[in-house]
């Protein structure tokens, strides 16, 4: 009797014991779910994302309450939104772990999120980041950093070729020192030789005399028939140079009198494939800060295929699009712009590159967008996006190029007022080609028949464009008028 007691005493011990832990633990869970939402509403995300993860943690996904779930996304997606703003890689990629251990807790917001930091973080690459950038602080354009494998091991690869180039040279420059220094001393003996030989020979004093003054008098001669032949010729290119002179002002004169060069793309001047020459237009190079035009064949060979590659882009865009020629009337329209502001033919040709592929991020959009009427927000935002999404495509730019390249890409949206996208830059904020992009596409697109609206006319479309100073220069519209 006594052992059937203590047997159902202990039992029931048991069963207490057990259910006061699952009460106690049911408690810590609640505390620590409280503390996630105190945090979250305090503007701590880090803590109140620290917190939420216990949480998670104590639940199988299968049990996990509803209101839990929406407050552990609510307090992801706040997270995120910070990160996104602080650019911090570490915090990130340890979001996006646990987002792989809590896969129900990707919303639809979340993911486009985190497709807007991978977009920031891939136009990061393309621009390069300071070494000071390790925790997500942004450091400003077209620096270069230790955390970018590809360009520190490029830099050092630069650093070492130019290291053994100028040892090269140098031992170059002592070898002909030392030959030069040889040579004299050969042809110093050889000298003192002849002369020693000769007074040998003669055994007297007035035939050397003889000798030299005749060597002097023989030097003496030429030098003046130099300075004779150097007047004749001096004066015959005088004359060559006046006869030059005036021809020229009698082309100048003739041209003066033509009529103005016909509009179109017929005056699109060769690239450097056929091996033309540069033509600048003052120091107009020295004004826009880009790099100098190829000066060796093998520069001018790597520019001309840029330049295909540019115009066999434009093509594929314009098939997405369903913009035929498009790129194609863009980019000469660009550069007829750029040569009547006087810029020179390279600077020209490098922007008439940029005009074929500003728009090279819609080869990263749903080409059903393109066809569509009525798009939703999400719809919209991926479109506006391809402005950052084509960042990610220039890689076939080389690195001299590549600024003005990605000015083109992601500013070509921007307005005079500052209400563009993406960065709202405005008036001279903006870049040169990004300016000249934005009103030559509103300007091909005016004159270029679209479902949605009739056909302009040049001059109406011009028009149109003047109606606009908030979102156009004016400046290069007027340029724009008087090639048109």
């Amino acid at each position: 009797m006594n052992n059937t007691f203590f047997r159902v005493a202990a039992v029931l011990l048991c069963f207490f014991l057990c259910l006061g832990s699952v009460f106690a633990d049911d408690a810590l869970v609640t505390r620590y779910l409280n503390a996630a939402n105190n945090e979250y509403s305090a503007g701590n995300n880090v803590k109140a994302f620290s917190y939420i993860n216990i949480v998670l943690n104590s639940y199988k996904e299968s049990s996990l309450p509803h209101n839990v779930e929406v407050i552990a996304e609510t307090i992801y997606y706040s997270y995120l939104v910070q990160i996104k703003d602080t650019k911090n890689t570490r915090e990130f990629n340890q979001v996006k772990e646990k987002l792989i251990e809590f896969p129900f807790l990707s919303s639809e917001r979340i993911n486009r999120t985190i497709k807007v930091i991978n977009t920031q973080e891939a136009q990061d690459i393309a621009w390069g980041t300071d070494s000071s950038n390790v925790m997500g602080v942004e450091s400003g354009r077209g620096s270069y950093s230790q955390n970018n494998p590809v360009l520190h091991n490029t830099l050092q690869l630069q650093l070492e070729v130019e290291k053994t180039r100028q040892e090269t040279d140098e031992r170059d420059r002592q070898e002909q020192e030392k030959i030069r220094t040889e040579l004299k001393e050969t042809q110093k003996d050889a000298f003192e030789s002849g002369f020693k030989q000769a007074a040998e020979a003669s055994g007297q004093t007035t035939r050397v005399f003889l000798l030299v003054a005749f060597v002097i008098g023989a030097i003496l001669f030429i030098v003046f028939v130099v300075v004779i032949i150097n007047l004749i010729v001096n004066m015959k290119s005088a004359k060559t140079q006046h006869e030059k002179f005036v021809e020229t002002l009698k082309v100048v004169s003739q041209m003066s009198r033509l009529p103005a060069t016909a509009s179109g793309v017929q005056g699109l001047p060769p690239g450097y494939s056929d091996g033309s020459d540069l033509r600048m237009i003052g120091n107009a190079s020295l004004a826009t800060g880009l790099p100098p035009g190829p000066e060796t064949e093998e520069d001018k060979k790597e520019f001309a295929t840029l330049t295909k590659e540019c115009r066999e882009i434009g093509q594929k865009v314009d098939e997405i699009t369903g913009r035929k020629n498009n790129a194609k009337n863009v980019a000469e329209m660009v550069f007829k712009i750029s040569q009547e502001m006087g810029l020179g033919h390279f600077e020209s040709m490098l922007f008439f590159n940029v005009g074929h592929v500003y728009d090279i991020g819609f080869l990263e959009v749903d080409a059903a967008l393109f066809g569509s009427d009525n798009l939703t927000e999400e719809q919209k935002f991926e479109i506006r996006n391809h402005v950052k999404q084509g960042l990610a495509q220039l890689s076939f730019v080389p690195e001299k190029y590549m600024a003005v390249f990605a000015d083109g890409v992601m500013m070509h949206h921007e307005n005079m007022n500052g209400s563009g996208y993406p960065e709202g830059l405005s008036s001279e904020r903006i870049p040169y080609i990004a300016r000249v992009i934005r009103i030559v596409e509103s300007y091909v697109a005016l004159i270029s028949r679209r479902n949605y609206r009739e056909i302009y006319d040049k001059e109406s479309a011009v028009d149109e464009l003047r109606k606009n100073p908030e979102l156009y220069d004016l400046d290069i519209v007027d340029v724009l008028e008087t090639i048109i």
